[in-house]
């Protein structure tokens, strides 16, 4: 095809990609699973997009299967150094004295990038392959929401952003030194590049409203699109014992077949909501004094979530071996985790669209979420939905599916039916439509 759109894909958040941590969250898949299929429409000439510190990674790039077809950039934007530095010192009274030594290390460092790069601007704006490309470029697409200033003063090249989530707006508690002024949230590096001639996709109508509530005067509601996503990989169930003893060998976790356990995969932020649905979870088994069941739990920062764990249950103790850390899960893991938990909760307090939920229906396991944000979105009437923060609720559901196993059956069927209703080709199909158009 002769008339491909020439994009420019914003690819800082693919770097994840080479970093096994939890960094590889859904903005990354998201931006991941996108490009394969811009990839696959044969309508883009795609040149990735980098930060000037991704050349430590170069040698990866050029080997990774995906990234190595594409041509690539890497930007000397400084000017992005300068607020990373703004926000480091609006938070500096957030930090604890133990991390003094450390903040003080970073500030140092990010000030000796922020000089390096202030000399490379020079030749990042001469630098010719990079202005002939500004010149023929049709749309910059980010899913990060970062746009670089040569790019978002250029009226020329169609600008599209993948919104996720306001949770930093929502929950401004969590997020300590963002304060809101006239509905902008100061301070919040991604923010400022939302403006009424740029184009959006939400990953769920409730994002959408989100940002038409708090943003109506800088979003268009014309240029923004609902645009579903789907999950991280392809998610299949898989009830293979011997595989799954395998796995929790690498994990240095003795498992009984004959036991059973709850999953849940997420970060240890706050807004999660995992030290509740851990209380929870440990009432049950006292109040059914039940001996087979084990709590899993795929995330890191384990040593302070179990900190904030034992300053809430007394007897914490006295039920240590059955929650158990798992920490980072390597993706070839996930699926037969899914797939073999007695089900799967995902009790937050606010998500974006909430992938998770999604991967634990496609892996044929029953899921309990929250009846907030997006979730209902997604699961439909295939998952039980609860008040996130009802702890009859919870502990009731955990009955209803620990006891009735028609129950499960059922919603692991609902779910795989539901869980087809999504996947990348649909959402990558609105998205060119509307960048085609």
């Amino acid at each position: 095809m002769n008339n491909k759109i020439n994009l420019l894909f914003d690819a800082t958040i693919l770097i994840s990609n080479f970093k096994k941590d939890n960094h590889r969250s859904g903005v990354f898949f998201t931006a991941f699973n996108i490009l394969k299929e811009f990839d696959k429409t044969q309508k883009f000439n795609i040149t990735l997009y980098f930060h000037c510190y991704h050349k430590k990674y170069l040698s990866l790039i050029k080997k990774d299967k995906l990234y190595s077809k594409f041509k690539y950039i890497f930007y000397y934007d400084y000017s992005v150094y300068e607020q990373y530095l703004n926000n480091i010192s609006v938070h500096s009274k957030y930090i604890k004295s133990k991390d003094i030594f450390i903040f003080k290390k970073t500030i140092r460092f990010l000030r000796i990038l922020l000089n390096y790069y202030r000399i490379s601007k020079y030749k990042y704006y001469k630098n010719r392959y990079f202005i002939n490309l500004l010149n023929s470029l049709n749309i910059y697409f980010t899913s990060d929401c970062f746009i670089p200033d040569k790019i978002k003063n250029n009226d020329k090249i169609k600008k599209y952003i993948f919104l996720h989530d306001i949770t930093p707006i929502i929950y401004s508690d969590y997020f300590p030194g963002f304060f809101k002024t006239n509905n902008i949230l100061n301070e919040y590096i991604e923010l400022k590049n939302l403006k009424k001639n740029n184009y959006y996709f939400c990953n769920s109508n409730n994002t959408k409203k989100d940002y038409l509530k708090y943003y109506n005067t800088v979003i268009d509601e014309n240029n923004i699109f609902v645009t579903y996503i789907s999950s991280a990989q392809i998610f299949i169930p898989n009830y293979n014992k011997e595989k799954l003893l395998n796995v929790f060998n690498n994990y240095n976790v003795e498992y009984d077949t004959n036991k059973k356990y709850i999953f849940s995969l997420c970060t240890l932020e706050p807004r999660k909501n995992l030290l509740f649905t851990i209380k929870c979870f440990i009432k049950f088994i006292e109040k059914h004094k039940l001996q087979d069941i084990y709590f899993y739990l795929g995330g890191g920062h384990w040593e302070y979530f179990i900190s904030k764990l034992e300053e809430q249950i007394e007897n914490l103790n006295k039920y240590s071996s059955k929650v158990v850390k798992l920490g980072y899960i390597d993706d070839e893991d996930i699926n037969i985790l899914y797939s073999n938990s007695l089900f799967f909760t995902y009790l937050s307090q606010y998500e974006g669209f909430g992938m998770p939920v999604l991967e634990a229906m496609q892996a044929g396991t029953p899921v309990i979420t929250s009846n907030n944000s997006s979730l209902p979105e997604v699961v439909g009437d295939s998952a039980i939905t609860i008040d996130y923060n009802n702890e009859e609720q919870c502990i009731k559901v955990f009955e209803d599916l620990y006891f009735n196993e028609n129950l499960r059956k059922e919603y692991i069927h609902k779910g795989l039916e539901r869980a087809k209703l999504f996947s990348w080709e649909k959402t990558v199909k609105i998205m060119t439509d509307v960048m085609v158009k």
